[in-house]
């Protein structure tokens, strides 16, 4: 492409239908205005087809105030080891500061490492940058991704703020089979974000070329080293993995604080449907929310994992109102809830958690004031059972006596009732699910859940997983019945 400087305010405008070989980049001086972004978009028929050669085909160094709109942009080469597709970096040379506005809509990227990238280093980045109506597919490592500087035991560090994506949809990003020592092959991630915000996108069949050797996994969904996020009204189903380690739909991963996992749907992932992780004691992982959220027969591969996952040093988490259905396979035992040691002072309430044998709970070692309170177990074949800190307890009863789990004060708590859920196992669908998981007999259809707001000061919001209105005492589970709730859905 020709040597063009761009000043705030220019359009540049890219023939519809007709690939354009060579990469389109914006250097430190050019653009820069929020109020007056330099636009790249298509005119014509159709979306214009940039084909760089081992470079990104959007590349934005040390500026912003940039929109890329309705574009396809196809790697080749060296770029799939590379490089961005749609590039956006800033580092020390920008003094440190968060260049504003930067938006990517409309666009298509495959062939590359990531589809869409923001990054920062030395304290810079940016503020304001949205995604969304994008498709980011047949990249390696990830469809989106925001990074910036390593974390270390000081003081947080975020790169970027007040980051948006929205109705993004990544799939078939495989993951690379020769990198060993991190994750790849991933769908969306938000790694170095003080304000983020992921909506209605979907993450799916991402991760099947993952290494087998890699000490981490790949995730559909999710943020890690970032604070004020959250992840809503999004799926993510049919994740792989082949490092024997996530493989999830949703996930908080390392030093992730005040966020929040709400009203999604995951469904036939080999890893955990959600995943709230610390691996560090000294690390900050607290604050954190995951509520009223939906996992479908997750867990398809990998033993030790679970419908909801929460391991490590995870600290000050609520996890409520979420409704888990797992199905075990002939060699693999699937629990709804698994709680490895670390945790401390995690509340867990009003979840419906549902099995086809497998043990309901698998709780291992240390845990400090972790507490399951208002909760409904209930296992469609075989025996109730549940694990505690190394017994196995058949009854919801001598459990509670045993452990003080399931009681406030001196009110016992917990059910242990059969919801009378359809088979959920061929269902895709949102609107198919939320009529399978919604409770369907007895009355009242499902046991009230405890009051959060009058014992916690928890208020649960407004709406279910599937955005129906929720009376003033919901029912235990993600899902509440027509009777309570109002039109609405995902």
């Amino acid at each position: 492409m020709d040597s063009v400087r761009l000043q705030p305010g220019d359009r540049v405008r890219l023939e519809g239908g007709v690939r354009h070989r060579g990469r389109l980049r914006l250097d430190e001086g050019e653009a820069g205005r929020p109020d007056r972004p330099v636009v790249i978009d298509s005119y014509g028929k159709g979306r214009a087809v940039i084909v760089p050669a081992g470079t990104p085909g959007v590349d934005v160094y040390n500026t912003a105030g940039v929109e890329v709109r309705r574009i396809q942009v196809r790697g080749q080469g060296r770029s799939v080891r590379d490089e961005g597709g749609i590039s956006f970096y800033a580092d020390a040379g920008s003094d440190a500061r968060k260049l504003e506005h930067v938006v990517v809509s409309g666009v298509d990227v495959s062939g590359f490492r990531h589809g869409v990238q923001v990054g920062g280093d030395g304290g810079s980045g940016f503020r304001g940058v949205r995604v969304d109506n994008s498709v980011l597919h047949g990249n390696r490592d990830a469809g989106l991704i925001t990074y910036g500087p390593d974390q270390d035991a000081g003081p947080p560090r975020y790169a970027h703020a007040d980051v948006t994506v929205d109705r993004v949809e990544a799939h078939h990003n495989p993951g690379s089979p020769t990198s060993h020592a991190r994750n790849t092959g991933s769908g969306i991630i938000l790694a170095s974000v003080d304000g983020g915000r992921i909506d209605r996108s979907t993450a799916h069949d991402n991760g099947a070329g993952s290494s087998p050797t890699a000490l981490e996994g790949p995730q559909g969904i999710w943020a890690h080293d970032a604070t004020r996020v959250v992840i809503q009204r999004s799926v993510s189903y049919h994740n792989r993995t082949n490092s024997h380690v996530d493989g999830g739909g949703f996930g908080l991963d390392v030093n992730v604080t005040r966020s929040r996992l709400q009203y999604n749907l995951s469904y036939g992932n080999d890893g955990p449907g959600y995943l709230v992780y610390a691996g560090e004691r000294r690390r900050t992982h607290s604050g954190n929310v995951v509520r009223f959220n939906v996992s479908n027969h997750d867990v398809r591969e990998l033993a030790g994992y679970a419908g909801i996952y929460v391991g490590g040093f995870v600290q000050d988490t609520q996890i409520y109102h979420n409704t888990v259905v797992t199905r075990s396979g002939d060699e693999l035992r699937v629990p709804a809830l698994m709680i490895t040691p670390g945790p401390r002072d995690v509340g867990i309430r009003n979840n419906h958690f549902v099995t086809d044998g497998a043990p309901l709970v698998r709780a291992e070692g240390l845990l400090v004031g972790v507490l399951l309170q208002g909760n409904n177990y209930h296992v469609t074949d075989g025996p109730w059972t549940l694990e505690w800190q190394g017994e196995t307890f058949d009854d919801h009863d001598a459990w509670r006596r045993a452990t003080g789990q399931e009681r406030i004060g001196d009110q016992d708590t917990g059910s242990s009732v059969d919801p009378c859920f359809d088979d959920t196992g061929g269902l895709r669908r949102a609107v198919a699910l939320r009529a399978a998981l919604t409770p369907g007999c007895g009355e009242p259809a499902a046991p009230e859940g405890i009051d959060l707001q009058g014992w916690f000061a928890i208020d649960p919001g407004p709406v279910d997983a599937f955005g129906g209105r929720i009376g003033d005492t919901p029912l235990v589970g993600a899902v509440q019945p027509a009777r309570r709730s109002g039109d609405g859905g995902q």
